[in-house]
């Protein structure tokens, strides 16, 4: 029988966060010929490679992407335990970054559910575009972010896909005999981009007749009746539809969302962040859910 070192597991998955062994290594207070052995051991011990290696850094391989949710959760059980023995429960603060759209939809019962469970854990929870995110993050205001991938250069601990449909108020009828009318993103945001792309890639003729800077003046347009918006599906207000999806009609715009921890956080900081991917089935770099 095989038994997985949770120390070893822990080098992993950090090495996995960072995309650097000399990074990880100055996060776990290591040295990196320690945290290289680590590795190189917890690799003999599961007889595959975990990283792929390149001048460029590391990556996971099929079988590292593999290990990751059982690692988490194993080091999750591992604290747990060491804390219901040791009457010790997990306190402290942690600086949470969110863009608005997943702020409010997905990750209220998830916070909620972990807030019940360590309610020693204080956390302040910052509603930003993605660029602000990324700049806050980077300047390291902030201990655990989600947001586009494209906004950060570095590579998410966790990843999922979204789709942003058109939306448009359930009473008006769209067709193609005009123009249509779209709602739009501010220029800055990393999704004005792809949508515009969507729109482009059809044969279709459309004009902007909206900018909305934040979902509520996304969602406040669309019930008005300007046009029609790309939104997420958990985001479209009440009173509006998505549109069929036909072909000649816009297509949905794949997004890519991602979950940064900050090198050196604190452990309730990391602690949260193995807590999310739990509950939303998130997977590391290069999976989906």
């Amino acid at each position: 029988m095989l038994d997985l070192d949770p120390y070893l597991l822990r080098a992993f998955l950090t090495v996995a966060e960072v995309g650097t062994v000399n990074g990880a290594a100055v996060s776990l207070n290591r040295t990196q010929a320690a945290l290289s052995m680590q590795i190189r051991k917890l690799e003999g011990l599961m007889g595959t490679e975990l990283f792929s290696r390149s001048p460029k850094g590391l990556t996971l391989t099929a079988d590292g992407l593999l290990l990751m949710p059982y690692a988490r959760e194993i080091l999750s059980l591992n604290d747990q335990a060491w804390q219901r023995l040791n009457g010790k429960e997990m306190e402290g603060r942690v600086r949470l970054g969110v863009v608005e759209d997943f702020a409010a939809t997905r990750l209220i019962d998830i916070l909620a559910a972990f807030r019940d469970q360590n309610p020693k854990v204080h956390m302040d929870i910052i509603v930003e575009p993605n660029k602000r995110l990324a700049a806050m993050f980077e300047n390291d205001k902030l201990d655990i972010v989600v947001c586009d991938t494209t906004s950060i250069n570095r590579k998410p601990v966790l990843i999922w896909g979204e789709h942003l449909l058109w939306a448009v108020r359930a009473d008006l009828t769209v067709t193609t005999a005009a123009p249509l009318p779209i709602i739009m993103f501010e220029a800055t945001c990393p999704w004005s981009g792809p949508c515009i792309a969507a729109l482009s890639g059809r044969t279709l003729r459309w004009k902007i007749v909206c900018e909305a800077s934040t979902l509520v003046a996304m969602a406040a347009a669309v019930r008005v009746g300007i046009g029609i918006g790309p939104m997420l599906a958990a985001t479209i207000p009440d009173g509006c539809r998505a549109l069929d999806q036909t072909s000649d009609l816009p297509a949905p715009v794949g997004i890519d969302i991602g979950l940064y921890t900050r090198a050196g956080a604190p452990e309730e900081a990391r602690y949260l962040a193995d807590f999310i991917g739990r509950h939303t089935g998130l997977v590391g770099p290069g999976g989906r859910v």
